[in-house]
């Protein structure tokens, strides 16, 4: 009876010392845990020197976005510039991912800049906050991320039947009916003529344009308009060119 107890208290002790070690092994002595492999889009910046650094998404998304080209438009590179930083910093992030658009005439690629945040924090986004749109872009009307600006080539309140102006007001419109964004439409004029009457002639340019788009169907309460007269030119008053740049409504996108 008591080599048997005996026997029943080894294997017991052996069993204990197995679990034992197999606790140990799975906690203490194998397999740290691996380090969590994060993966970016196609696109990122580094924090440090600006460069920037494509992966084997690349490709498909550059065809993705060239795509979409077409004749009358451009390409428009917005970099981002981060925390502690200047626009300067996102022009430049910009002009390097233009360099990567070797298949199209650089003319047809505009860069600008816009604000972010952390460098490091955003890298997880979409093109590590890089942003494109295809614009327009002629001496009618020049169309940017948010903002599009009309131009008016003679010094009235009537400018709305040239073909390129209301081809824009014809996608502006279709964007409109499909999105839940809102626009802000601002007339301006040159400096010629009184405050007062500049005051009223580019609120006149607002309400033609507002107008227009709601015979498009637009929903009225989807534009809001104002009027800056002369006083936020573009240039200074003093050739009949740049007073041309100042006559113009801008079309903001409030989303």
């Amino acid at each position: 009876m008591k080599k048997v107890l005996s026997i029943i208290i080894l294997l017991l002790f052996l069993l204990l010392l197995w679990l034992a070690w197999g606790w140990y092994r799975d906690t203490v002595v194998c397999c740290p845990e691996e380090p969590e492999v994060v993966q970016y889009g196609p696109l990122v910046f580094d924090c440090e020197t600006g460069a920037v650094v494509t992966n084997e998404l690349w490709p498909d998304k550059k065809a993705e976005i060239i795509s979409a080209r077409t004749d009358e438009k451009n390409l428009l590179l917005s970099g981002p510039y981060f925390e502690g930083e200047s626009e300067e910093a996102g022009i430049a992030r910009a002009e390097k991912v233009k360099a990567l658009f070797t298949e199209m005439p650089a003319a047809q690629i505009h860069t600008a800049a816009h604000p972010s945040t952390d460098c490091e924090g955003t890298k997880m986004n979409m093109l590590h906050e890089l942003k494109y749109k295809w614009v327009i872009n002629n001496e009618d009307v020049i169309e940017r991320l948010d903002k599009t600006v009309v131009f008016y080539k003679y010094d009235s309140d009537e400018e709305i039947t040239n073909p390129r102006i209301l081809a824009y007001f014809d996608e502006l419109s279709g964007f409109l009916k499909s999105s839940g964004d809102r626009i802000m439409i601002t007339g301006h004029t040159d400096s010629d003529g009184t405050n007062e009457y500049n005051i009223n002639l580019a609120m006149k340019r607002a309400e033609e344009y507002k107008n227009h788009l709601i015979s498009l169907g637009v929903s009225a309460d989807k534009i809001d308009i104002q009027s800056k007269g002369e006083s936020m030119p573009m240039r200074p008053n003093d050739t009949e060119e740049n007073k041309r740049m100042n006559r113009r409504v801008e079309v903001h996108i409030i989303e």
